[in-house]
């Protein structure tokens, strides 16, 4: 992904013969039809086309397509074979260079597009206006929910000139409009806003800021700002990403290294990297934009925090996570309501990682609460919040009442976009755990192979979510008795783990557990133990108390593999120590299914 500065490459069409690319978005149409392309696919596409026909070395191509990422060269010749399958015809001109990597031959014509009837130009008119303006609007404009606000602090001072005030309003109309009316559809898609025509208008204002804009590179800092929050809103994260990029290089070139310039832009940067599930290049983003905070008010020290502690919680590291979230909670305050729902959203995700039960019911509970006090406003967060305490409540064995949050966060994902995004996969991702749990492998496998199949094609191979979903289907085949099946996940699974997982010892736990299960399963009884040793080790070195579920589990794990083995002594022994070490478990909820596992194959 691209984080230099602007130039000619930036943005645009397209054509190549009868193929059009939109760099900005990353639609490709062939013969006048839309073709779907993933993420590193739309991301070479763009960089063989800005490379005018030169060769690209496998090292460039794979740093465009899978930034920040350790990524077999493997994945390089794969996503080249979509890309060319993905042109058509147009496919062949793709052309591999011996020694060096590939190119893209024969012409290939770029045309910026304008926005009919001078719209472009009104439209720069009206963002820019004079000088004074311009000041307050690149301030500003970019802080969405709290900019009206934050330009009435501005004029306040000058509340005595008439004219000045006069001016405030203008502009606190002005950005306002341009905000929330057009620029951040994330907030509109409740009110049935979330349209190709704004979609339409908002691709067409990044294909042209750049001409329309071009001798004022702070505005363009804002406006980058304000197209990235539009895609994050829609869910594309990736594009938001790259305008993310483009601001903080832009911005770095006009104020340097001034963390009150690029910190906002980092603090956002934190957050769509991981939601695209470049956790890598997250991690330094993260902790960039909170060592940036640091001096300034404490509201922004609070947002860093807040962004890189969902970070640090996706990525399994729930000690330092809970810590960080427990610090941007003592700044609740200054926190906006949707913040304050983040927070205990992802509180309760480490708390129960933790193994921390009440302490994630409450915190969840809170996320739910505050959720729907916001009313109408963001559904797909409120589905969220219905989908992860749903499955925090399948986890724990309350399955009836984790399928009531489940059929919610459908209604709210349909209401926010529709039943086809990825995010509408989630209640059912949870269904399936609560299937494996419930001894049901079939109904586990039916869900998980369509959630597999989307997971790959919208997130990629290397997102967190994909692997996840694919250990839990070798799972799940290897218990439903498909052996060949089961064993293909698990060795793409052990090949995408050893780049993803790598260092993520609290976020691995489950993957060596759920691989011993699968072999075990299998009758692969080494390979099982040594996946257990290896949960163990990762167990240690992240910390995990003895008195976790999780060591408590592992003699379940390793009652089965003795089971496989065909001990059954020592089976039963296994399985008494696990149901032992789970009845001392602190507020451990009676249904919790590892309790009736552990009473099964103790013979109780």
């Amino acid at each position: 992904m691209a984080t230099g500065g602007e130039d000619d490459s930036e943005g645009g069409h397209w054509r190549i013969e009868d193929a059009g690319f939109d760099a900005t978005t990353g639609r490709l149409t062939v013969a006048g039809r839309a073709v779907e392309l993933d993420r590193p696919c739309r991301a070479l596409l763009a960089a063989l086309l800005a490379a005018d026909g030169r060769a690209l070395g496998r090292d460039a191509l794979l740093a465009a397509g899978w930034p920040g990422r350790i990524v077999h060269e493997n994945s390089l010749t794969k996503a080249i074979g979509r890309l060319r399958q993905a042109l058509g015809a147009e496919g062949a001109r793709i052309e591999a260079v011996y020694g060096s990597g590939y190119r893209l031959k024969g012409p290939a014509e770029r045309g910026g597009v304008t926005m009919a009837g001078g719209a472009g130009s009104r439209w720069r008119q009206a963002l820019v206006g004079d000088r004074r303006r311009t000041a307050t609007t690149l301030a500003f404009a970019g802080l969405a929910i709290c900019v009206a606000l934050a330009v009435a602090a501005l004029f306040a001072a000058q509340a005595a000139r008439a004219r000045a005030a006069e001016e405030a309003r203008e502009k606190e109309a002005l950005v306002a409009f341009l905000s929330s009316d057009l620029f951040a559809p994330g907030e509109l898609a409740a009110q049935g806003r979330d349209g190709p025509s704004l979609r339409a208008a908002v691709a067409r204002a990044a294909a042209t800021m750049n001409t329309e804009l071009r001798d004022d590179p702070a505005t363009r800092v804002t406006v980058h700002r304000m197209i990235a929050s539009a895609y994050a809103g829609w869910g594309d994260y990736e594009a938001a990403v790259l305008h993310l990029h483009r601001a903080r290089a832009v911005a770095e070139r006009l104020h340097g290294a001034s963390a009150a310039k690029t910190t906002p832009i980092d603090i956002a940067l934190c957050s769509n990297l991981r939601r695209a599930g470049d956790t890598r290049l997250a991690e330094t983003t993260c902790a960039r934009a909170v060592r940036g905070a640091q001096g300034s008010d404490a509201r922004t020290v609070a947002v860093a925090q807040l962004a890189e502690a969902k970070l640090l919680v996706d990525i399994g590291d729930y000690r330092r996570g809970a810590a960080l979230l427990d610090a941007a909670a003592a700044q609740g305050a200054r926190l906006t309501p949707g913040e304050r729902a983040d927070l205990q959203w992802f509180a309760g995700r480490a708390q129960a990682k933790l193994g921390h039960f009440a302490r994630a019911d409450a915190a969840f509970r809170r996320n739910l609460a505050l959720r729907e006090a916001m009313g109408g406003e963001r559904p797909s967060l409120t589905g969220w919040a219905h989908a992860d305490y749903g499955s925090y409540l399948a986890s724990i064995g309350d399955f009836a009442a984790a399928e009531r949050h489940f059929a919610r966060a459908e209604a709210r994902f349909a209401a926010a976009r529709g039943v086809d995004a990825v995010d509408a996969l989630a209640p059912d991702y949870g269904r399936a755990l609560a299937a494996l749990d419930s001894g049901d492998p079939q109904g586990a496998r039916d869900r998980l192979r369509p959630i597999l199949q989307r997971y790959r094609a919208a997130l990629g191979g290397d997102h967190l979510r994909t692997l996840d979903a694919m250990t839990l289907l070798a799972l799940a085949e290897a218990q439903a008795g498909d052996a060949a099946r089961a064993t293909a996940l698990l060795k793409e699974a052990r090949q995408t783990g050893a780049r993803v997982l790598y260092r993520r010892d609290g976020r691995a736990v489950r993957f060596h557990m759920r691989r011993a299960r699968t072999l075990a399963a299998l009758g692969d009884t080494a390979g099982a133990d040594a996946e257990a040793g290896r949960a163990a080790a990762a167990m240690d070195r992240s910390g995990v108390p003895a008195s976790h579920p999780w060591r408590a589990r592992l003699h379940c794990v390793a009652a089965r593999i003795a089971l496989a083995r065909g001990d059954a002594g020592a089976g039963r022994d296994e399985a008494r120590r696990c149901l032992s070490a789970l009845q001392r478990v602190a507020d451990l909820p009676a249904t919790y299914p590892a309790l009736a596992e552990a009473r099964l194959l103790a013979g109780e």
